[in-house]
């Protein structure tokens, strides 16, 4: 896919074009329309990991999620100065196999819910579904997100009522002085291959229990592709799937196949953020917890690839 083709970066919150995994949307329905994911020219961040599928949910969730605010803004009337967050979100690789052909296309197909409007005209709540095929057939991957927001310029007043009168950090301002983790887990660990896409520290694995506190890189463009004054959600989600991996026998022949989050609560910046998950069978829960409060709540199936991945 050319580059003329990508969707404007405005339309979903992105500041480099590398950074942009899909099309921009059109409309086949009402209420339904379609994306393009695009796997050329993007960021090595959604291609480093070590098994062979040219992508993989990480990925494929992002896409999905790019794909939606792109329709919200497009099509649904979704203000371009809405600060969004995300409430929830469920995928599922449906197909492995589908994603292992570099030469098929990634078609997301939207379909967008009831938007739950406050009397300022913000969402409250908006859901999306969402189905990606690579060609005809059963669906590669299926996702379902909830997400909310407020107007950008009564964004600041949120964050600060949230912290109780104090202003909160930015990555931007924290990043000159940051210093990652002693501790950091080894990429292999965690299904990665590169140290710059590590997100944990101090990883503790013991009779099927694991944690570890998060320790990103704030100078990782893929992680924080512009400035934050907390950890994104899709930065809480690699976290968490790099978790789940970490409790495994060989995390570099597994796959996440399906995961459920929920964000209950701003993940800030300046406090420790710690996750502890329970593994039973390929399924992994977490919580990802600030100051004894669980923000982030999330669970994955894990598969072994098998020989063709």
């Amino acid at each position: 896919m050319t580059a003329a083709l990508r969707v404007p970066r405005d339309l979903i919150h992105r500041a480099s074009d590398q950074e942009v995994l899909v099309s921009a949307p059109w409309r086949t329905a009402e209420s339904t329309y379609r994306n393009t994911v695009v796997t050329a020219g993007i960021s090595g961040y959604y291609l480093d990991h070590p098994v062979t599928c040219r992508a993989d949910l990480l990925l494929l969730t992002e896409a999905c999620r790019q794909a939606a605010i792109s329709v919200l803004h497009q099509f649904e009337g979704l203000p371009l100065d809405t600060a969004l967050f995300i409430n929830s979100i469920e995928a599922e690789i449906c197909d492995v196999r589908a994603l292992v052909n570099p030469r098929r296309e990634i078609t997301i197909t939207t379909l967008t819910g009831q938007m739950r409007l406050r009397a300022d005209g913000s969402p409250k709540k908006i859901s999306c579904t969402q189905l990606g095929h690579a060609g005809p057939g059963r669906a590669a991957i299926r996702t379902v997100m909830t997400v909310q927001g407020v107007p950008k310029q009564r964004y600041p007043e949120l964050r600060a009522y949230q912290r109780d009168g104090s202003v909160p950090p930015t990555t931007a301002g924290l990043r000159a002085a940051w210093l990652r983790r002693d501790g950091l887990s080894a990429p292999a660990a965690v299904g990665r291959t590169q140290l710059a896409n590590v997100m944990l520290a101090g990883l503790r694995i013991q009779a099927g229990q694991s944690s570890a506190a998060l320790a990103p890189d704030f100078a990782n463009p893929s992680l924080f592709d512009h400035d934050y004054d907390h950890y994104p959600a899709m930065v809480l989600l690699e976290a968490g799937r790099q978790l789940a991996l970490a409790g495994t026998r060989n995390p570099s022949r597994r796959i996440a196949t399906r995961a459920h989050a929920q964000f209950l609560h701003f993940a800030e910046l300046d406090r420790p953020v710690t996750f502890r998950a329970r593994c039973q069978g390929n399924r992994t829960e977490m919580e990802c917890l600030q100051n004894d409060v669980a923000v982030t709540r999330m669970c994955f199936d894990l598969e072994p690839v098998g020989g063709a991945a």
